[in-house]
């Protein structure tokens, strides 16, 4: 196995991973809100999300469509044990860095929103 591989199969990896992801989450769900609320929905990109959102207002659209996502994620994770610990790390650290990039831009865009008004 090498070094790269070794260390990507780390459980303790995997359970940072899994909490950064917990934390980039929460942190995607309060910028959000900030750039939506009070109901400025077509500011959100993700339609199924915007949707969710004019459906049961932002504040509980946030919670629902995050713990649907969250739930759904450790479904994989606990359904998948045909996956070894390297492929779960590398799915979040691929689902980290996407959230992360959402969670930038989601405080850049609320930034200028703030700058505007």
């Amino acid at each position: 196995m090498s070094f790269i591989q070794e260390h990507l199969s780390s459980l303790w990896l995997g359970i940072a991973l899994g909490i950064i992801f917990l934390l980039l989450n929460v942190l995607d769900a309060h910028s959000t809100w900030l750039v939506i609320r009070p109901n400025f929905y077509h500011r959100e990109r993700n339609p199924v999300a915007r949707w969710v959102f004019k459906k049961l207002g932002a504040l509980k659209g946030i919670v629902v469509f995050k713990v649907v996502l969250v739930c759904f994620l450790l479904a994989v994770i606990v359904l998948g044990d045909i996956w070894d610990s390297l492929t779960h790390n590398i799915v979040f650290l691929v689902a980290d860095i996407v959230f992360l990039a959402v969670v930038i831009n989601n405080y850049l865009v609320w930034r200028r929103i703030r700058r505007r008004g």
